[in-house]
């Protein structure tokens, strides 16, 4: 079976998406024979190491359009812009979601992705946070939906500025699969046409240490004079050791008016992670596979579907 992987995170998330979701990949596919295809988007800045890899171990999106696979996975990547339409990626990505909807049997989006394809295919806005959302909260599964069959109570990292309400979702046929209330839904859900969409408005993909790793680049650009507020320690994931580790370095900086990022307390503070939603993101992806395993014959026994006008590929 062959999944398609469109990365399009920025260069410091770039290698650790890959590697988080190819993990998933793998581990959500015992006995599975699967091949997964990495391609890259135009319209993302990319600097020298990362365009080397990509074009090492990536192919052009528009390769996409003359061979779907049998599921597609579609990541997010760092907001720019208050209005999605204006970021520099709008036009291919809302090309590809397009596609996708029609053309591949199991779709996939993460995060901002997840906001472009609401956009793009139900015109739902997203609708900006008063502060970033970074955590990991428990969560409820909807009981009687193949997606996350087997899923009992979960706790899933978010991580973001933006928030499509459950509400609107409901109004445009789909269904929320997971949710917590005064957070927000994690996964969301739509058959159309025998194809299913997968949005994730969370990060069930992270790895344990990611949210630490954001919350680092958060600081720096604070001590760096990029982002005005030191960001907040993400909630419900470091035990009270870990927290006054993170409190105790912003206390250095706040006293000093300076802080040493090379001295960052990352080790300390990760020894502290208290949550663990690695084996219920591997189910969600099982589920997800399996759905795409059942449909993938019957896919590419429908009429090809009308290739979109190619785009420029430069990275």
């Amino acid at each position: 079976m062959r999944v398609g992987l469109v990365n399009n995170m920025p260069d410091g998330a770039f290698a650790e998406t890959e590697h988080q979701f190819l993990r998933l990949l793998r581990a959500g596919s015992p006995g599975m024979n699967l091949q997964v295809d990495r391609y890259w988007m135009p319209g993302i800045d990319r600097g020298a190491l990362t365009r080397r890899k990509i074009v090492r171990s990536y192919r052009p999106v528009d390769d996409l359009y003359d061979d779907p696979p049998d599921a597609l996975i579609v990541t997010g990547t760092e907001p720019r812009r208050p209005d999605l339409r204006d970021e520099p990626y709008w036009e291919p990505l809302s090309t590809l979601i397009g596609w996708a909807e029609r053309s591949v049997s199991v779709t996939m989006l993460s995060c901002l992705a997840s906001h472009g394809a609401l956009l793009t295919l139900d015109g739902i806005e997203r609708r900006p946070l008063p502060a970033k959302l970074s955590g990991v909260f428990d969560q409820q599964p909807h009981p009687s939906h193949r997606l996350v069959d087997g899923l009992a109570s979960v706790a899933f990292p978010h991580s973001r500025l933006n928030d499509v309400p459950a509400s609107a979702l409901s109004e445009s046929g789909y269904v929320v699969l997971v949710d917590t209330p005064g957070v927000g839904w994690t996964v969301a859900a739509r058959e159309r046409d025998g194809r299913l969409l997968m949005l994730l408005q969370g990060h069930p993909e992270y790895s344990l240490t990611a949210l630490l790793r954001e919350y680092r680049r958060d600081v720096r650009r604070h001590v760096d004079g990029t982002a005005p507020a030191y960001p907040s320690i993400p909630a419900g994931y470091l035990a009270p050791e870990g927290v006054a580790i993170l409190e105790s370095f912003r206390w250095q900086h706040e006293s000093s008016g300076r802080a040493d990022m090379a001295a960052f307390p990352f080790e300390e503070a990760a020894a502290h992670i208290a949550v663990d939603w690695q084996g219920d993101s591997e189910w969600l992806l099982r589920n997800w596979l399996a759905e795409a395993r059942h449909r993938a014959t019957p896919a590419r026994s429908e009429p090809p579907v009308e290739r979109p006008v190619a785009r420029s590929n430069r990275a």
